[in-house]
């Protein structure tokens, strides 16, 4: 009888196993856009480490690119740009590479696009959500907009204190959205669905919290924290998630060991619990997610072969497709309940062989 749960068990271990390496191939590339004279998307492995040469480059006057803010879809299969002096968003095929014309371009005096500084995209509800540092607003526009399509929503006003605003981050498992203030030293936090000129939630703002020309920040909702990349003073400082007032980070990465020079975006990948951070303009930094004071980074994206220039927005996502399955099986919750089925019925004969002696 112990032979006949072999089968079963090894099967759910397998669907398992499965998942945790589609999990993994999901994070296994790193966008880098860069502005200006460079105006380009360079694209490296995950794990690139050094004066590595790119997988590939999106460049030239088709692009339609000055790349600040970065975003990459993987349930769609496609790369978006917010491109600052342009104003401008334009979005391509994942895997784009050349000299390659946008698949659509939002941009118009109806979009209220105004010196791009960063963009999310919220997958979850098919929405792309806008800094905009010029005019101090946060447009959100429907993910499949094109042309001159004026914003769903705008959060603007002096009820919102929004003001010297160069990133943004999105929270969807609390429906949040937070907003950092380059020249006042704070981030603040809205709903996720707010509308015109209303106020914030909370605010994290005073000398306790550290924060120092906040430019770039992230949201990791799994850990309950909020990371925030200070330019000015070239710090990370950490954050409960649900901070508020005059708060003391969790934990600072600051130092000269750091390489934090000129620092202005950060991506998380709560994966392989990683954060990427563009720095000096020409480089890549990535540290452990639990780093905390003068540490060095674990590996450094930097050198000619690169092509960085310019580094701005940084995003992470999935080559064009995943790696094979090991086996022509169904989809993943199937499989889990064919698996629990059989071990059902298995344990059913035995009750009824054990009824019957």
């Amino acid at each position: 009888m112990q032979n006949r749960w072999i089968q079963p068990v090894g099967f759910v271990v397998s669907v398992l196993l499965g998942a945790g390496t589609q999990a993994a191939w999901a994070q296994n590339e790193i966008f880098v856009g860069n502005t200006s004279i460079n105006a380009t998307i360079t694209v490296y492995p995950r794990t690139a480490n050094g004066n590595v040469p790119y997988l590939r480059r999106l460049i030239g006057p088709a692009t339609g690119l000055d790349p600040s803010g970065v975003a990459v879809d993987t349930v769609n299969n496609e790369l978006i740009v917010g491109n600052r002096g342009l104003n401008s968003i334009t979005v391509y095929p994942l895997t784009a590479n050349g000299d390659v014309a946008p698949l659509r371009t939002i941009a118009g005096p109806a979009t209220g696009l105004n010196s791009i500084a960063n963009l999310v995209l919220d997958t979850v509800n098919n929405e792309l959500l806008v800094a905009n540092g010029v005019g101090d607003s946060v447009t959100v526009y429907a993910r499949t907009a094109n042309g001159n399509a004026a914003p769903l929503r705008t959060i603007a006003g002096a009820a919102t204190g929004i003001y010297s605003v160069n990133g943004l981050a999105s929270d969807n498992v609390n429906n949040e959205l937070m907003v950092p203030d380059y020249a006042n030293n704070n981030v603040r936090v809205f709903a996720r669905t707010a509308s015109g000129n209303t106020a914030p939630l909370r605010i994290l703002s005073g000398a306790s919290t550290g924060l120092t020309g906040p430019y770039g920040l992230a949201v990791d909702a799994v850990n309950n924290e909020v990371w925030v990349l200070n330019n000015q003073n070239a710090t990370i400082t950490v954050y409960a998630r649900t901070a508020s007032g005059d708060t003391a980070p969790l934990r600072t990465i600051a130092g000269a060991s750091t390489g934090l020079i000129s620092p202005v975006y950060l991506a998380l990948d709560l994966v392989n619990n990683e954060v990427f951070v563009s720095v000096n303009g020409a480089a890549v930094n990535v540290y452990a997610r639990t780093a905390n004071g003068d540490v060095a980074p674990l590996r450094t994206i930097a050198g000619a072969a690169t092509a960085l220039l310019g580094a701005q927005g940084i995003a992470l996502g999935a080559s064009a497709a995943p790696p094979p399955p090991l086996q022509a099986v169904p989809t993943l919750d199937s499989r889990v309940l064919a698996a629990l089925a059989l071990v059902l019925a298995l344990l059913g004969i035995v009750a009824i062989r054990r009824m019957s002696v």
